[in-house]
Parts: C-alpha cells; structure tokens; sequence
C-alpha cells in the first residue's frame, strides 16, 4: 500500500470512529495534511461550539498524529497556571523537545483584546524560536475577536478548520483594512488609516464596543504618531476609559491609563504621569500579571531619571524589573533593561561598567537573535563611551564600520543623519574640519530639509 493510501485508510478509520458530522470530514482531512506536510512552526484556528465535541475530535486526532510520530500535547490555558502570554511562552519552549503538536484550549477565555495584542507582538519571536503546531481551539466569537483585534497575527494562521455548526464569517463585522506596522507608515498613510478608523467608529448606530476599544486605541496611537497630541489624549480620557469602565475590563483601563501617561509625560508633565503609573502597579499586581507590572516599573524608572532620582531609578531597574525579565527566561527585554542600567551608571560617570555591561551583556544578545537594529544602537553607545573617555580612533570606528553602514542597509533616514552628525562631532575633535563641515553641509542639511 502507498504511502498515501496508508495515509487515506488511516484517515477514514479514525473519522469514522470519531463519528464526525459529514461537514466537518473535509476540514478534518485538510487538518491532519497540514500537519504531516506543513512546515514546523504553524498557528492552526479550529472553531468549536461544542466542548464535547472538540474533546472527541482531540481524542481522534492524537491517535492519527501519533501514528504519524508527530506527538502531540496540550495546554489548558484556564488551569490557572498562565498568569500570562510570557508564561505560555516559557511552557511552549519546554514542550518543543519532546512534542510537535500544542493543542490550545480555554482560549476562548483567556484571551481578552490586550492579550491578542501581546501575542500579536510576539508572534514573530513565537514562530522563530518556537517550531511547534500550535492548533487553537477557540470558538466563533473568540475566532472574530481574534480576527479584529490581531490583524497581523491572524494573517500568519496557516488554515481555520470549523467544526461548529455554524461557520465563522469575518464579513459579519465591516473589515478593517490593515497597513502595516504603524511605525513604519508614511504620513499619508497614517492619515489615510485615522480616516477609514473614523468612518468605522463614529457612525450610528455604533459597532460594538468591545469591537472598538482597540480601535480606539489604534486611532489615539496613530495620532500621536503625526503629532496631534491633545487629540490623542482627548480621544484617551474621555471615549476609550469610559469604555473600558463600561466593559468592567480592569486590564485594558489599565493600560490605557498607562498610554495617558505616555503622553503626558511626552508633554512634559512627569509629576502626574509619575502618579498614574504607581496607580497602575496595583491591578496588575491583583491580575498577577507580572510582565505588565514589570513594564510599568520600567517607566516609572524612566520618569525618575529624567527628574534625576538616578539612585531610586537604578533600585528599580536592578532590583524590581530585571529579575522579571530573567525569572521569564525573556532575554531581549532583559538585555534593553541591562541597557537602561548602563544609561544611569553612565550619567552617573561610572563608564567602565557601563561599557561592560554594553559589551559582555547586551551585544551577544543581540547577535543570537539577529536584531541588527539593536545591536547598532549599542554599538553607537559603545561609542557614546568611548568618546566620552577620549578614545576618538575606536568611537569614530564603530561609528562608520560597525553603526552606519547597518542604518543605510535598513533605510533609516534619520537614525543615519544622526550618526553622520556624531561623526563629524568627532572628526571637529580631531582637528579635521573640513571633512567635518561636508558632512553637515552634504550629508546632514539636505536630510533634515527633506524631513522638514
């Protein structure tokens, strides 16, 4: 018998035990192909209305995958052993050595709209770092929420197999085009996004709201992002909180107040920024969201800095958020953490360790994850160092063998001038003005002209 007539008898033998309903045995088939032909990593959407149900078709589809020496397993998010997305994160990473099928169940819910948000973030470290088929059990309402609220996330599932009575339909809700990282979009784009958010918020009678709280939240951003930021405050204060009170999302308020303080601390207003984000330690606190409140402890570091509290901001830093980030086993936000550590001891003058911590810390990070833009950035403080302790001929080095050439590769206008601009800084310390002066009058005016 062939390897695929194997395959077919195989597959008929189990459905039939599994006694599918005729409508479900083409989805049930292109599953368990995905999955013998598939690549490593895929993000699987299986619709499900009926709990019974899906643990028969569990039960049915662990005894194929196993036949295929794919071994699978499962996480029960509401176990109440995933306190977060980090900590599924971690669970995921320990099951790849042994396992290459995840069932994900209970995601119906434990995700609400900011933890979508978070695995849309993370999705692309999940998928390179994580070779695992993750096959998520979540039912129709969940699938649309999934759908509406992690735009770029969805986009990466690799098939939606229903197994509910009535199929998902995304068209129910008018669809929101998605353009793109938002910091990545021209002004024109920008622009043209905030018109087709607007036409879909404010019209009557109005969507739901847990449809538009991150619609929201995507307008007040993009905002900010061209500079209006009353607006963007506004839009905050008095039409995105008053949802999240409506909707008793404890979560979603609080980060939303977290993103006021963004702004106002933007605007120059620290002490009232400074008073909403201790504010904000509590819930996560109660929601034993340790990452969030790590996060927040992060930015309260920040605002301390700026006020000079130098000692109180490195306590933080050093004793509050980074055993998080290394109890997480998270080594990027460890490594930007460590960074911030190095920032404080350099203004405090102590440029050994900070230039250790530059070195020995952060850039072998950076290089195993092959995050080129990161690894420039601390190459340039690296050079920042160096500068400051005289050594021109290494700083000036980094800046043009090691920084520039990685902005130029990337397309980074403006993190480009920059450099160029310390590089003149150092050539004028060197004596060499006239190389200087061409630089800012070719390389630096006509950028910043452009760029208005």
């Amino acid at each position: 018998m062939s390897t695929e007539n194997s395959f077919h008898f195989d597959f008929l033998r189990h459905t039939a035990a599994a006694e599918l309903r005729p409508e479900h045995i083409s989805d049930f088939q292109r599953l368990i192909k995905s999955l013998r032909h598939g690549p490593p990593f895929q993000l699987l959407l299986l619709e499900f209305n009926d709990r019974t149900y899906r643990e028969e078709l569990i039960r049915r589809l662990d005894e194929v995958l196993v036949g295929e020496q794919l071994h699978p397993t499962r996480i029960d998010l509401i176990s109440g052993a995933y306190p977060d997305f980090a900590t599924i994160e971690v669970e995921l990473a320990r099951l790849m050595d042994n396992h290459q099928v995840v069932h994900i169940t209970g995601g119906e819910i434990w995700f609400d709209i900011p933890l979508w948000r978070i695995f849309n973030v993370r999705r692309e470290a999940v998928a390179q770092n994580i070779p695992l088929r993750l096959l998520m059990w979540l039912t129709t309402e969940s699938l649309r929420n999934f759908a509406l609220t992690a735009q770029d996330l969805w986009s990466w599932r690799g098939g939606i197999f229903s197994f509910a009575t009535t199929p998902i339909n995304i068209h129910l809700v008018p669809p929101i085009p998605q353009c793109g990282p938002i910091d990545a979009r021209s002004l024109a784009e920008k622009s043209k996004r905030i018109s087709v958010l607007r036409a879909f918020i404010y019209v009557d009678p109005p969507p739901p709201e847990d449809l538009v709280l991150p619609l929201l939240d995507e307008l007040a951003i993009l905002l900010e992002g061209i500079g209006q930021l009353d607006e963007a405050l506004r839009i905050r204060m008095e039409e995105q909180l008053p949802v999240c009170e409506r909707l008793a999302d404890v979560r979603s308020k609080a980060v939303t107040q977290g993103r006021i303080a963004d702004i106002l601390e933007a605007r120059g207003q620290l002490d009232e920024a400074l008073r909403i984000r201790v504010e904000e330690l509590p819930v996560y606190e109660r929601l034993r969201d340790v990452r969030s409140k790590a996060v927040t402890q992060g930015k309260i570091a920040d605002i301390l800095r700026v006020r000079g509290q130098l000692d109180e901001a490195l306590r933080i830093r050093e004793k509050e958020e980074l055993p998080v980030y290394e109890r997480l086993g998270d080594v990027r936000e460890k490594a930007v953490t460590q960074g911030k550590i190095a920032d404080i001891l350099q203004a405090r003058g102590q440029l050994d360790e900070a230039l250790r911590i530059r070195m020995e810390e952060q850039l072998p990070v950076y290089e195993r994850l092959g995050d080129v833009r990161s690894k420039a950035v601390t190459q340039g403080k690296i050079a920042d160092i160096l500068e400051a302790r005289g050594q021109l001929d290494e700083a000036l080095r980094i800046r043009m063998e090691e920084e520039l050439p990685v902005y130029e590769r990337l397309g980074d206008v403006f993190s480009k001038v920059v450099t160029q601009g310390k590089i003149a800084d150092i050539l004028q310390a060197r004596g060499q003005l006239d190389e200087a002066l061409r630089i800012r009058m070719e390389e630096q005016l006509p950028v910043y002209e452009r760029l208005g």
